[in-house]
């Protein structure tokens, strides 16, 4: 599990294999160290969305706490916030992982009633062993 501090957009590059399952977890904090609060003023959870872009800054694919998306790449209900935790898992079946072979950019949004929070960016490469 990687843990990181949302208080600014960590740097996390993430290889892949083709055609492979993938889960990432990451533990969110506060630049203090306290935990990273997932939930708005009424309780709900805040949402969370997960794009791969292309050099053309197109979607490539996406993972997401909705169930429903407008862009069609993305995989719904992929990401899991868990408040108590402060922790982002993001889980993907190898049939849902439709990357091609290359190098791709992602950023990782979190989103509150009033707040929108970019906690991770970085490289995907997408490798064939």
């Amino acid at each position: 599990m990687k843990s990181i501090s949302a208080d600014i957009a960590n740097t996390v590059n993430i290889t892949l294999r083709r055609n492979d399952s993938f889960y990432l977890k990451v533990d969110l904090s506060n630049e203090d160290g306290s935990k990273y609060v997932l939930t708005n003023s009424d309780t709900t959870n805040f949402t969370a969305f997960l794009g791969v872009y292309n050099s053309n800054d197109e979607d490539v694919l996406g993972f997401s706490t909705q169930a429903s998306n407008p862009i069609a790449s993305t995989i719904d209900s992929s990401i899991i916030l868990d408040s108590s935790l402060s922790t982002i898992t993001i889980e993907a079946d190898a049939s849902d992982m439709s990357l091609f072979t290359g190098s791709y950019k992602y950023k990782l949004v979190v989103y509150g009633s009033t707040e929108v929070n970019t906690v991770m960016v970085g490289k995907v490469k997408v490798v064939d062993l």
